[in-house]
């Protein structure tokens, strides 16, 4: 080859890895700049809770506050009366059924869980998917027996009526509502213990045992990877700590209850085994090594912070808005409470996993299929508190949130890049508005997107070249996913996908597909077996079948352009753009140098994210919510928040790249 020729080409190589290197670096100046512009509508979304946080230290008025309209006296007032395995109807007039009287009947599958409740209303359905859950009825004596009659309702629980029922017998009447005993045949008022419904003032104490064992079971499961030749720094070693000892305790909670242990004896076993587990690995000497290789100098860590420190103080501020969002209130958001809340309160009051968790129809609305991760790692929280105090659940989700904020740090850590450069990358995860929302809102999602970073980072290091211990990690999470919400099957099957499209046939691609895979059948398949054998119905889709698609292919416009504009929105500090700008100038930019492995492997991050996010969007043509955008705009944002980070990622490597 002419030397002129070298020369031109090594020159054009340059100028092109210039040219990415520099449109990395403003992705992430503007992603911060995106973060302090929208700083303040978080604040003021703080201001609007300030009332109800201001009231922490009595339970009760603060719930009264947060739920305004629906009557908690009364519902309270029910759950301390009725014995535990009754039937109850509630009644209401039909005034706005889908308004104010559906979060009433919602509130009252909470409140009164683990009870099967029933709703009637005199509306007549209009369609919509909040019409699926109420009965339509006349408000009449007779009416209203016959209906109870066929759930096998023994009580009545009546709001809000213009006139009272002349049914049964009356037993409280407050807050415009009524409890009435139908069903003479059993008793009027519980004869089990009242239990406390806020902790006690040991709470801090009882929290601190709880969070602490599941992040001992982490540390001693990673020690147990450093033998397989991994070593991990003191960030990653507690950013991995808590979701992979999260996910442990919960499978660990569901074995164990499969088994017939009640919850109670469910925490003393799995306590006790993680503390015989680590006093085993300090004698193995697992956890000396893995703190050998976790903690860096006192002097390197003070010369970053004196660098970072305005960084670190806006990542101080997304912590302290999450933390108050998350615990400075009762679980407020539809779904934190509905879905995963409400089944963690049935576990804990029922001891076990039960029927009111997965086969009660009066309960389809909360979702009967979906895994129960974060609802049995609230449950063990609630077991150590000895009261269902949904306020302190939300350190759950914290501690989720730090997780990805670490992770994502250490995995840009062991690319090479400075401390600096990984706190900037930690900042903007952390800093994504819809990531920190979602955090404070106490879902699954950001544990789900916990587990896939880890997931597809630690796949990427095994691909190329890495340690054993870095695919059992990968393995590890991507286990886990399945097992954390419904979507985390779609996000396996598409991470195996895209690795053996990037790994193009290698033994590498092939044994990391077959580790994840394998992980998966472990720790997830059980949950998925059993909801399979018992029938359970996943009841916000239609079938998936080519006559849906058909039927609903006049969907695809509508929902294309909610896509469109969503990956624009600032509200995801316009990662999705920049990450697409980043690639089309850094297309040609990799360096000779650079091995196959390295050159290609980091691409499965982005193409993970486009792909899984293109085939849940698809999904919306088989949605059964009426209108379908209501589940649209419901949901995408939560979608997307699962794989977010793996862009935000790729471009760091990118920029490490061509350094």
């Amino acid at each position: 080859m002419p030397t002129d020729y070298l020369i031109l080409s090594t020159g054009i190589s340059r100028t092109t890895r210039s040219r990415a290197k520099l449109a990395v670096r403003i992705a992430f100046v503007g992603a911060l700049l995106t973060v302090v512009f929208q700083f303040p509508g978080q604040l003021a979304l703080l201001r609007l809770y300030l009332p109800v946080i201001c009231l922490w230290s009595n339970p009760d008025a603060q719930m009264r506050l947060q739920l305004k309209e629906v009557p908690y006296d009364l519902l309270r007032t029910a759950d301390a009366i009725l014995p535990r395995n009754v039937t109850v109807l509630l009644v209401t007039p039909g005034h706005d059924v889908r308004h104010h009287e559906y979060t009433l009947f919602h509130r009252a599958l909470y409140f009164l869980a683990p009870r099967s409740v029933w709703w009637l209303a005199p509306a007549p359905p209009d369609g919509s998917w909040e019409s699926r859950w109420w009965i339509f009825a006349p408000l009449t004596p007779e009416s209203v027996h016959a209906i109870a009659a066929d759930k096998g309702a023994s009580y009545i629980l009546a709001y809000d009526l213009r006139q009272p029922l002349a049914i049964g017998q009356r037993v409280i009447d407050l807050d415009g509502g009524s409890l009435l005993r139908v069903d003479e045949g059993v008793p009027s008022w519980s004869e089990q213990p009242v239990r406390p419904t806020h902790a006690s003032a040991l709470w801090p104490i009882q929290v601190a045992a709880a969070l602490g064992t599941i992040l001992l079971l982490g540390y001693v499961t990673l020690g147990i990877l450093v033998r397989m030749g991994y070593h991990t720094q003191r960030i990653e070693g507690a950013a991995l700590a808590w979701p992979l000892g999260a996910g442990l305790i919960s499978v660990g909670m569901l074995w164990l209850d499969a088994l017939g242990l009640p919850l109670r004896k469910q925490i003393v076993t799995l306590t006790v085994l993680t503390l015989g587990t680590w006093v085993l690995a300090r004698n193995w000497k697992l956890s000396s090594d893995l703190l050998q290789h976790s903690m860096p100098s006192i002097q390197h860590s003070l010369r970053c912070l004196a660098f970072s420190l305005p960084l670190l103080s806006l990542l101080a501020l997304q912590v302290i808005y999450v933390t108050i969002s998350a615990v400075g209130q009762p679980l407020h958001t539809w779904d934190s409470w509905v879905v995963w809340g409400m089944k963690a309160r049935a576990i804990f009051l029922d001891g076990s996993i039960s029927p009111a968790v997965y086969a009660d129809p009066s309960r389809t609305v909360t979702q009967l299929d979906y895994p129960l991760l974060v609802s049995l790692v609230e449950a063990w929280l609630y077991g150590w508190l000895g009261a269902p105090d949904d306020r302190l659940v939300g350190l759950v989700s914290v501690l989720f949130y730090l997780a990805l904020v670490g992770v994502c740090h250490a995995a840009v850590r062991r690319r090479g890049a400075t401390w600096n450069f990984a706190t900037v990358v930690a900042v903007v995860v952390a800093s994504i508005p819809h990531v920190a929302g979602l955090s404070g809102l106490v879902f699954a999602d950001v544990p789900l997107a916990v587990f896939v970073t880890i997931a597809a980072v630690y796949l990427v290091e095994w691909i190329e070249d890495g340690p054993s211990g870095a695919l059992a990690i990968a393995a590890l999470a991507a286990g886990l996913m399945p097992w954390t919400k419904r979507e985390g099957i779609v996000l396996l099957a598409v991470l195996c996908v895209v690795t053996l499209l990037i790994g193009r046939g290698t033994r590498r691609a092939w044994l990391g597909v077959g580790a994840l895979f394998f992980a998966a059948m472990l720790l997830s398949s059980p949950w998925w077996i059993f909801v399979t054998w018992n029938g359970i119905a996943n009841s916000a889709y239609l079938p998936v079948t080519m006559a849906t698609f058909l039927a609903n292919l006049d969907r695809l416009p509508s929902i294309g352009w909610r896509v469109f504009t969503n990956l624009l929105s600032p509200a995801w500090s316009f990662i999705w753009p920049l990450s697409v700008l980043c690639g089309l100038f850094g297309r040609r930019a990799t360096s000779p140098a650079t091995g196959p492995s390295s050159r290609w492997a980091i691409n499965l991050l982005p193409l993970t994210a486009f792909i899984y996010v293109g085939l849940m969007s698809l999904g919306y043509v088989f949605s059964a919510f009426v209108p379908y955008q209501q589940h649209i705009a419901s949901s995408l944002y939560r979608l997307m928040a699962h794989v977010t980070p793996l862009p935000v990622l790729w471009m760091t490597y990118r920029g490490i790249e061509e350094r």
